[in-house]
């Protein structure tokens, strides 16, 4: 960890050429950094990455409940934002892509230069309700975690464990199984900001004046489409569907994901 700012736990890596642009890579609801281990090795070469732990997630400590809402964690991400000497291009997972669109609205002195939000949480009309008696991930996950490691990362270990957010979990890695298993068993932010996703919606679209592009998965088990509303996303946003991708393209298209993070970055950019 290279330290805390604005709450978020922020890690450097990638490029030290300050002739490269500064990407922010935000995570989603009960992750952590580690979700961009297969993205992240595909931008270092000539970008450089900052990599957040949102609060109460990875190495970030828990902030008080009222501030785990989207809009105030993107409103601290525009502050953090706002500590560099130039704009820098947010890249969001889920709720990650909800906290980054937050942050655009918010930062109308060209701090923020464009989002990037892959499977973003909060373009909805009517959020989306866990039945009361399904176990919430957090819950799944610590159960998962007492199994030995050599069981969760096997073809049916890690199917049980990612089926809802893959579209292949038996083709990824072990130690991606392991680190997702892990971040979300241990995510003590994450009754409150799963909190913050159910009590809102994101509507400061007509707020943000910056270039958009929004990736959505066709077989998206925990957002399909009905919450996940072009509509209400801002009315310039580039709007992509992956067919074949679940909630998490950075496991199920990786390289795809690499690919429009650079056309996004060197569009806005060029602009």
């Amino acid at each position: 960890m290279t330290g805390l700012l604005e709450g978020f736990a922020v890690r450097c890596a990638g490029s030290t050429d300050p002739a490269h642009p500064l990407v922010v890579l935000v995570h989603g609801l009960g992750g952590a950094s580690s979700a961009w281990s297969l993205v992240v090795p595909r931008l270092a070469a000539d970008h450089r990455l900052l990599l957040l732990d949102l609060p109460g997630h990875g190495q970030a400590p828990p902030l008080p409940a009222t501030s785990m809402t989207p809009r105030s964690l993107g409103d601290r991400l525009s502050r953090l934002a706002r500590t560099r000497d130039e704009p820098v291009h947010l890249v969001g997972h889920s709720l990650g892509g909800w906290v980054a669109l937050e942050a655009a609205a918010a930062s109308a002195d060209g701090a923020v230069a464009d989002v990037t939000a892959f499977t973003p949480a909060g373009l909805w009309t009517t959020p989306r309700r866990r039945p009361p008696l399904l176990p919430t991930g957090q819950q799944f996950a610590r159960w998962a975690g007492r199994l030995p490691p050599r069981v969760v990362t096997t073809p049916l270990g890690a199917t049980l464990a990612l089926a809802a957010t893959s579209t292949a979990p038996r083709a990824l890695p072990a130690q991606v199984v392991r680190d997702a298993v892990a971040a979300v068993a241990a995510a003590s932010g994450y009754v409150a900001a799963d909190t913050g996703i159910a009590a809102g919606a994101f509507t400061r679209g007509p707020e943000v004046r910056v270039p958009v592009t929004v990736v959505v998965g066709g077989r998206d088990r925990v957002l399909p489409p009905r919450f996940c509303r072009r509509e209400t996303a801002p009315a310039h946003a580039r709007w992509i569907e992956w067919p074949d991708c679940g909630h998490v393209p950075m496991w199920d298209h990786p390289a795809e994901c690499a690919r429009v993070v650079r056309e996004q970055v060197d569009g806005a950019d060029r602009g």
